[in-house]
């Protein structure tokens, strides 16, 4: 038999759901491996949907209640990584329509903060990510959320459609011109977004 870090999605669930009632803990032990699998992801996807990392950390912990309760009760979940990114998905738009707050990039300066803990070592690096970062806010949702899950939670086109209810010739469209306006953007300071996304 697998370990518990090589079985796929689908075979943790389904024990998951066979242990809850005979071995919780071990249930328990099981969604600490899909946690541990999916965590970062969804907190890169998190924070930069919110550009705020405490916002993102609660919506972190409640994406993956969501997902405990789900599995307890016995419901099936065919795509684990998906149902965990709609999930994540629909609570950042929830709390982004409840205070809504925008961001000029004309105001960006090249010195900005870094944030801590998500795991660039690179200064420089860590500054660059924040300037697109900010510079992400001044996309329309569509575009920033489709180029969020191809860069940084590492999506296909065809698992963007299916996160976001469209195409994958509708999301590869919205990377596309996600990397345009950021491109626009960011040209006055001179990076190159076509570099950092190839």
């Amino acid at each position: 038999m697998l370990q518990s870090s090589q079985q796929t999605d689908e075979q943790l669930v389904s024990q998951m759901q066979s242990a809850f009632r005979r071995d919780p803990q071990k249930a328990n032990e099981l969604f600490t491996v899909l946690y541990k699998r999916h965590e970062q992801r969804v907190r890169l996807y998190c924070v930069r949907m919110l550009s705020d990392t405490e916002p993102a950390r609660d919506i972190l912990q409640e994406t993956f209640v969501r997902l405990y309760n789900t599995l307890s009760e016995g419901k099936n979940i065919h795509n684990v990584s998906g149902y965990i990114i709609r999930t994540a998905r629909n609570l950042c738009f929830n709390l982004k329509r409840d205070t809504k707050k925008t961001v000029c990039v004309d105001e960006l300066e090249i010195a900005l903060p870094v944030q801590n803990g998500f795991g660039h070592v690179n200064h420089e690096h860590n500054e660059l990510l924040e300037i697109i970062g900010v510079a992400l806010d001044c996309l329309d949702d569509e575009y920033k959320e489709a180029f969020i899950l191809r860069y940084y939670s590492e999506m296909s086109y065809e698992e963007i459609a299916d996160v976001t209810g469209t195409n994958a010739n509708n999301a590869a469209s919205r990377v596309f011109r996600a990397k345009q306006k950021l491109k626009d953007l960011l040209s006055r300071y001179r990076i190159d977004i076509e570099r950092m996304t190839d």
